[in-house]
């Protein structure tokens, strides 16, 4: 059984096995997907320039309804609640390695 995937540049003939091995390979050209979905995105919105204007409006208008001043407060507030316990954390573990630095001299 075959499926076949189109893309932009080119006709690819994908069997499942192909599909199994391409899962398990690690993923070392992460720049060139980038790239790829970046030429992919430009390619949509040169073919459809109404329906991406609408969605960008859309999508900026829902971020400027965001209640920004409340959220950054709240992140301010969260670092401080974390600061202390991070803090005592990393002295702890100072003061363990310079106890194992003192048992080995």
């Amino acid at each position: 059984m075959e499926k076949r995937i189109l893309s932009a540049q080119a006709d690819y003939r994908v069997t499942p096995m192909e599909n199994i091995a391409d899962t398990t390979a690690p993923s070392h050209n992460i720049q060139e997907n980038i790239h790829r979905y970046y030429a992919d995105g430009e390619e949509y919105v040169r073919q459809n320039p109404t329906k991406s204007a609408l969605v960008a409006g859309g999508a900026g208008f829902l971020l400027a309804q965001l209640p920004l001043r409340w959220m950054f407060i709240a992140l301010i507030k969260l670092l401080f609640l974390v600061v202390k316990p991070v803090t005592f954390i990393y002295a702890i573990s100072k003061l363990v390695d310079d106890i194992r630095e003192a048992r080995v001299e």
